[in-house]
């Protein structure tokens, strides 16, 4: 426990007299009970913020029991009241190395050190100063890894009008027609899985590459030729000037469904740029566009190149809950390439916005929610309908659930999610909900 060690190194002001948490978590923190001493501790955070003793054995206890971000910012707390504070400039030190920002850690290992440490307090700084040494030395390559299996039921598994009749009567003025093939309104239980390597190597403080590949199959019981296959495929950079960061990838996608010619197979290829500015330690703002080319083998004319511009603004709380939330919006045109027998085309612009969400219930369990709104609009007269000239769309999508961690690298997350598009042209409309559960195992 080199966070104890490093913190007796040095005197700590006296504890409220009445208050006996911060004694019961020490206990537990001598006792090898870190975890159940962060537990205790975190539930008076917010009230407690602020008083020295209390910031420094929280960050002590979030250190230990595997929480770096939550003990730098009870570190910083101590030493905005009391810089001198050598024992929790020490451990904020250890803190950041956790988090693997071997920038700061450094610096602050620096700020101890000139400050005429004891011993032992010596012995800790040179041990992670070595450690820097040797991170930095090294190749600096990560790989990381997922595999995620889920199972659920999907009330309209191809996105179809509920009444198809009616639609076509809308639409082209044609009574009588009855659904056939992919306008049959299904639903079904599904289940698929999915896995993925992602691999970045630091070139320096400021440039890192990336590279990563995933493959996805949805399997839908009751109606087998909607089941569909997708490999992705994606590379790029990062470079970090400040506190900005740009960004450069280039991505292939492959889909296949399983269903009689014309199939509803695709490929994709796209180039995204991106910048993003760190606010502060818990929000940024990002703008980003991407230039995109879809082609459809069986259907030409649905293809595509389409861009888009969005930005985005992020941020974290260090209240209650740790919410997180997070806002974008988006503007995109999709310009077709061939025209339909009728002279017009799929080409089309579009707005959207969206909201998402999480809150930290407790250690390991999180509430996370999001939602999108999508308004498009048809850039060809007639394109989708004989009876209205431009077909536009207000597409809402939402999804809820929890995220669950039982043991390290593993995740369980039951969702629900609900999709609805009312649309001038009847055949477009839908509504769609989907509840799934799903389990996934990450590995580094």
């Amino acid at each position: 426990m080199t966070a104890v060690l490093a913190a007796a190194a040095f005197a700590m002001p006296c504890a409220h007299a009445s208050d006996q948490i911060v004694p019961k978590a020490r206990q537990l923190l001598q006792e090898g009970k870190a975890r159940e001493a962060y537990n205790m501790l975190s539930e008076r955070e917010f009230e407690r913020a602020g008083d020295v003793e209390f910031d420094t054995l929280f960050g002590v206890v979030a250190l230990d029991s595997g929480h770096p971000d939550r003990a730098t910012l009870a570190f910083e707390r101590t030493l905005a009241v009391n810089p001198a504070l050598a024992g929790a400039r020490l451990d904020l030190a250890r803190a950041y190395f956790a988090m693997g920002d071997m920038v700061r850690a450094a610096s602050e290992l620096d700020i101890v050190a000139g400050q005429n440490p004891p011993d032992l307090a010596k012995q800790v700084i040179e041990k992670y100063r070595k450690a820097i040494d040797e991170q930095a030395k090294s190749k600096r390559t990560t790989v990381r890894g997922y595999l995620e299996t889920f199972a659920g039921y999907d009330s309209n598994v191809s996105s179809v009008t509920s009444d198809f009749t009616q639609a076509v009567l809308q639409s082209y003025n044609l009574p009588g027609f009855l659904p056939t093939g992919n306008s049959v309104k299904r639903s079904s239980p599904v289940l698929g899985s999915a896995g993925g390597v992602e691999l970045t190597h630091v070139v320096d403080e400021r440039l890192s590459l990336n590279g990563g590949a995933d493959v996805r199959y949805r399997g839908v019981l009751n109606s087998s030729s909607f089941s569909s296959s997708q490999i992705d495929l994606r590379g790029g950079l990062a470079y970090k000037v400040g506190q900005d960061t740009y960004l450069a990838n280039l991505f292939l996608q492959n889909y296949w469904q399983r269903t009689d010619l014309p199939t509803a197979n695709r490929n994709t290829a796209g180039l995204s740029l991106e910048w993003r500015r760190a606010l502060n330690e818990r929000s940024q703002v990002r703008l980003f566009g991407v230039a995109v080319g879809q082609r459809f083998p069986d259907i030409s004319v649905n293809n595509v190149n389409g861009f888009s511009l969005g930005t985005g603004w992020i941020c974290q709380s260090d209240g209650k809950y740790r919410p997180v939330l997070g806002v974008g919006l988006t503007l995109s045109q999709d310009n077709a390439l061939n025209q339909l027998p009728s002279g017009s085309d799929v080409g089309r612009r579009s707005i959207g916005t969206n909201l998402n969400g999480r809150l930290a219930l407790t250690d390991g369990l999180s509430l996370f929610s999001n939602a999108s709104f999508t308004y498009r609009v048809d850039r060809s007269a007639f394109a989708r309908s004989s009876t209205q000239e431009f077909g536009n769309d207000r597409l809402f999508d939402a999804t809820i659930g929890l995220s669950w961690m039982p043991a390290r690298g593993w995740t369980l997350s039951p969702q629900i999610s609900y999709s609805e598009n009312r649309s001038n042209v009847a055949l477009s409309e839908f509504k769609r909900t989907e509840a799934s559960v799903v389990v996934r195992y990450d590995f580094q």
